[in-house]
């Protein structure tokens, strides 16, 4: 994909700013910006199934059982277990609202 493509059509940048305005810098700091969008959406995306999939499950299932992301670094695999208890707050929040 060109970077047109990515910056104009999907990201919604006018093609006159890109062109005329737009740098290398903030093409980059655009582009990552949208991966930091994209990461939240998937994110939430996986809170959601895993709170539903925990709810029909009688085993504890962790995050990384409903859906692994591609980009997260294998070496992480110890969680944080503030972060963890975090996650499950807002799921069963998530729960209770369906």
């Amino acid at each position: 994909m060109s970077l047109y493509e990515e910056i104009v059509g999907r990201g919604g940048v006018s093609p006159a700013y890109f062109f005329d305005s737009m740098t290398f810098i903030e093409c980059a700091a655009f582009l990552r910006g949208m991966r930091r969008k994209e990461r939240a959406e998937i994110e939430n995306t996986r809170l959601i199934m895993w709170a539903i999939f925990q709810s029909q499950s009688r085993k504890n299932l962790e995050l990384d059982d409903v859906m692994k992301l591609e980009d997260e670094d294998k070496s992480e695999k110890g969680v944080n277990r503030e972060e963890l208890e975090e996650l499950r707050k807002r799921a069963k929040q998530m729960e209770k609202k369906l």
